[in-house]
């Protein structure tokens, strides 16, 4: 019973955390006092630290968390530390919403730059609901048939975060088919 006590106060303190550091650094970004280190960001190994990051949470909800392998891995040009921060936003919310398969990560390339998608098997967003999801303080879907926890602050960040290292994030969703959120940066 101490256990299980223990634990809900080390998930509450991990939550009050995050909460925490996503105001602080929306705090920062808002004052104009982040400061990023824009370079060539290979993609492999961050998406890789993604992966390792967040396969145990995957895993502890019977998902499977995966990279779509590539030849080559080309390098954007971002700041490390944000690129990561936004990667393991995206893939965490998809890991929290998807009920059951998966979550796939995946690079692309374009004519506007390279791609880092997010795609997941969960139930999928309404025309609504991708309107309001990148507002601050947003959480969408049926709060009575919700069980995940959040802020809504993650995406607000993760897009101004984007937006710094002039870079954007896009969702494709509907539905019943799952959602695929895209981070776009240039190449490096």
């Amino acid at each position: 019973d101490q256990e299980k006590q223990l634990g809900l106060v080390q998930s509450s303190g991990k939550h009050l955390l995050s909460l925490i550091n996503d105001l602080l650094d929306l705090a920062k970004i808002e004052s104009g006092r982040v400061e990023l280190r824009l370079g060539a960001v290979d993609c492999a190994p961050v998406l890789d630290e993604v992966i390792q990051t967040l396969g145990p949470a995957a895993q502890a909800r019977g998902l499977w968390l995966r990279l779509e392998p590539r030849p080559e891995w080309p390098a954007v040009r971002a700041d490390r530390r944000a690129l990561l921060q936004i990667l393991i936003n995206l893939t965490g919310n998809a890991v929290k919403f998807t009920q059951s398969g998966g979550v796939t990560l995946a690079v692309t390339e374009s004519d506007v730059g390279i791609g880092i998608e997010v795609r997941d098997t969960g139930p999928g967003l309404s025309a609504s609901d991708r309107a309001r999801l990148f507002e601050p303080f947003t959480q969408v879907g049926d709060a009575r048939t919700r069980n995940a926890e959040g802020t809504g602050l993650g995406l607000h960040l993760s897009t101004k975060l984007a937006a710094l290292m002039d870079g954007r994030i896009d969702v494709s969703s509907a539905p019943g088919e799952g959602s695929c959120f895209t981070l776009t940066l240039g190449r490096h």
